[in-house]
Parts: C-alpha cells; structure tokens; sequence
C-alpha cells in the first residue's frame, strides 16, 4: 500500500500571489492634464517631452539643487547616499501618467503650480509657429480638480473656485460655456453637469451670460468613470477646441488666404486693364463714326 502510495504523483499546489494595491489610479484631488490621443503608448512619451520641455521654461529645471561647497574630509557618504534615498521616495515626478481607465484617453498627474498656465503657453506657441510638435496627441486641456461626480462635490470646488475668481473685477462679467464629456458613467448626464455650474454661476457671478460660438470663459467638465476632471479654459476658440493638430494648422490657412487675396488681386488688376483697354478703343471708334456722320451731313448740305 505504501509503495502504491509512493508511486503516485504528488499534487502540486499553486498559491495565488496576493494582490498589489493599484497605484497611479486617477482619484480625487489631484490636478494636471488630460489627454486625447490615437495611440496612449506613444503618446505617453509624447506627453513627457513636450510638457517638460516647456515645463523647464516656465517653472525651472526639475530637481534642480544648488551645490553645496564642503571638504571632502567633512563628508558622509553613508549619510548622503540616505537622504538621497529618502528624498526620492517623498517626492513625486514633475509629471506622471495616471490610470483613466477610458480607452484613449490619457491624465498625466503634474506638481507644477499652474497646468493652465503652462498649457496655454504651448497653445501660443503652437500657434505662432504653426508647427504642431506632436503626432499622437489630440486634444490637451488643463484640469485644476477631480472630484467625485456628484452634485456636492461639485457645487463644493466650484463655488471655492468662483469665490476667488471674482475678486477680480475685470471677471464679473464674461460670456461662457459649458463643454461636458461623460465616458463609462451612466449615472449622470450633461443636463446635471450643466444645472450644477449654472447654479454656481448664478450665486457668484450673476452678469454672466451664455455664449455657445464664441465664449471668453469655458467650463470644461470630463467624467471618466467614478471621477469628475474640472478644468477653465480661456481663448477656447482660438485655441481650435484646445486641439494642437487645429491649431497649428491655423497658421497655414491663413498664409494660404493670403496668397489667395494676392492672386485675386493680381487677376484683378489684369482684368481692370484690359477693361480699360477696350474702352479706350470703343471709345476711338464712336470718335471715328461720329466724324464720318458730320463729314456726310456737310456733303448733303452743299
């Protein structure tokens, strides 16, 4: 019995490996830049280039130390090498993709203290040079809170943003939209989104009005799944909907009306010309004719 028992094949036994906590999920709280785009793998690397690039202009160089002058009688190695392991473990990158769960559909989460700010610059230079820096990346917006998707978190940040907004006096009276996109969310629908700003909107700032082509202030309010990314654009328009393909094509089209208003008139002068040209011969031959009728009227005459 014991060596039938010996004979028989043991059984393996497979443990299921416990589950690592998510992280670099999208959630409340943060603030940063959410993408559109027809490839996320390409894009991603995409993202880093051209936000650091313009990241280093505006704000400085990321992890930037001053150098510390000491002996290297005074120094700790040990000690050193510790902090430097500490402090990468505290700090964040400047910018670091986050989990949307929405196919396409890219936030890099950012440190820097202004993402609309940094956005806009790349929009103007986009739009001076009319190159358009990107292939993969479509549109690009600014998104200063993700909150929950519901009427008091939104009524909460919003009305905390508007109390500061209008401060300013030169914000009391603007026209605006609301642009609203809901991905993977069935549980709220833009008529919510729209009644929950409006309401924000009435008890801040009153004299504002609603402008659907061509808004001096945007609202830009994207659910994706369980999360609530709030943004506030301005130069919607010219901005092409703050997509960098349009935008950089602004440029173009215009150098193209350009040379077309050139062409026009050029022709223009060609055809004036030659318009003046055969007046002045219809002109000679009325003169011509009118002499042959005088000329037989005197021969009548005698």
């Amino acid at each position: 019995m014991s060596d039938k028992q010996n004979k028989r094949k043991s059984k393996k036994k497979y443990y299921q490996s416990a589950k690592k906590q998510k992280t670099g999920v999208l959630e409340t709280g943060l603030k940063g830049i959410l993408i559109t785009c027809n490839n996320e793998q390409k894009c991603v690397k995409e993202s880093y280039n051209l936000l650091n690039e313009f990241a280093d202009d505006l704000f400085g160089l990321e992890n930037s130390k001053s150098n510390k002058d000491s002996e290297s009688s005074d120094i700790d190695i040990e000690a050193e090498l510790a902090a430097e392991i500490k402090d990468i473990q505290c700090n964040k990158r400047r910018f670091q993709q986050v989990c949307t769960m929405a196919k396409n559909v890219l936030f890099i989460n950012t440190t820097v203290p202004d993402p609309t700010k940094l956005v806009s610059t790349i929009f103007e230079k986009v739009l001076e040079t009319g190159q358009r820096k990107t292939r993969f990346i479509l549109r690009m917006k600014p998104v200063v809170i993700t909150c929950k998707p519901n009427q008091t978190d939104i009524r909460k940040h919003m009305d905390a943003y508007f109390e500061e907004l209008t401060k300013d006096e030169s914000n009391l009276s603007l026209s605006y939209k609301t642009d609203c996109t809901i991905r993977n969310n069935s549980s709220v629908t833009t008529s919510h989104i729209q009644w929950y700003v409006r309401e924000t909107i009435e008890k801040y700032a009153p004299k504002w009005t609603v402008n659907l082509t061509d808004p001096q202030f945007v609202i830009s309010v994207d659910i994706l799944r369980g999360i609530c990314c709030i943004g506030f654009l301005r130069n919607f328009v010219k901005f092409r909907k703050y997509n960098l393909s349009e935008t950089a094509g602004v440029k173009e089209k215009a150098l193209q009306i350009s040379d077309d208003l050139k062409e026009a008139k050029e022709s223009g002068d060609d055809l004036k010309e030659t318009d003046e040209s055969i007046l002045s011969e219809e002109k000679i031959n009325n003169n011509i004719e009118e002499t042959k009728e005088s000329d037989t009227s005197i021969k009548d005459a005698t």
